[in-house]
């Protein structure tokens, strides 16, 4: 998923990581609009484990790290990037956020679930439901991956050791890459959702 070669480092993981999600969600967002309940499936559902792996990364490793950082060279640095109490606030913005996509996306699979096992008549209206989700959601992503980008994924790069640096790096990685079981014997359908997931 993610390529070893861009990505050196915690911001550039969790930066290109986003880029993926993006490319998905715009995926997951075409198969909606061109009805395709069981591609929109799908999908949704990768989506869903993607961004519960890149949560599971900021919210264990990343931010843990960056709040113990900041409290420990608290009286070591005058020039501070951000205080105790502006890094608490904004990952706590950041988790509520965290919060509300996962949320939105259980409500979002649960529709689809129910669109697949009844194919009613209403499972358009159903798919515009979902659609509607998951443009909330992709709206909301816009603004907290932006805050993330310029104002969290750096700071480690200036408030560690080279050695915690790269512990956490070992970290992030580890969770950006434990895929959940059910897809794990799913090479081809993972292969067909590269595929068709293209940069449009």
């Amino acid at each position: 998923m993610l390529s070893s070669e861009k990505s050196q480092n915690a911001e550039g993981l969790l930066a290109e990581d986003h880029e993926e999600l993006d490319k998905l969600l715009r995926a997951l967002l075409r198969a909606l609009d061109e009805g395709d309940a069981a591609t929109a499936f799908a999908r949704l559902d990768l989506l869903w484990a993607r961004l519960a792996m890149h949560i599971r990364a900021e919210n264990l490793h990343l931010f843990p790290t960056i709040l113990k950082a900041v409290d420990d060279n608290l009286g070591e640095r005058e020039d501070k990037i951000l205080s105790s109490a502006e890094a608490c606030e904004t990952i706590n913005k950041l988790r509520t956020d965290h919060d509300f996509f996962m949320h939105q996306l259980a409500s979002a699979v649960k529709i689809m679930r129910e669109v697949l096992a009844t194919n009613s008549r209403n499972s358009k209206a159903r798919l515009d439901d979902v659609r509607q989700i998951i443009s909330a959601v992709n709206e909301r992503l816009k603004w907290h991956n932006r805050v993330e980008e310029e104002l969290v994924y750096g700071l480690p790069a200036s408030l560690l050791e080279p050695a915690e640096e790269a512990a956490l790096e070992v970290q992030i990685l580890g969770e950006l890459e434990n895929l959940p079981p059910r897809f794990s014997d799913t090479a081809a359908m993972g292969k067909v959702l590269s595929e068709r997931y293209d940069s449009r």
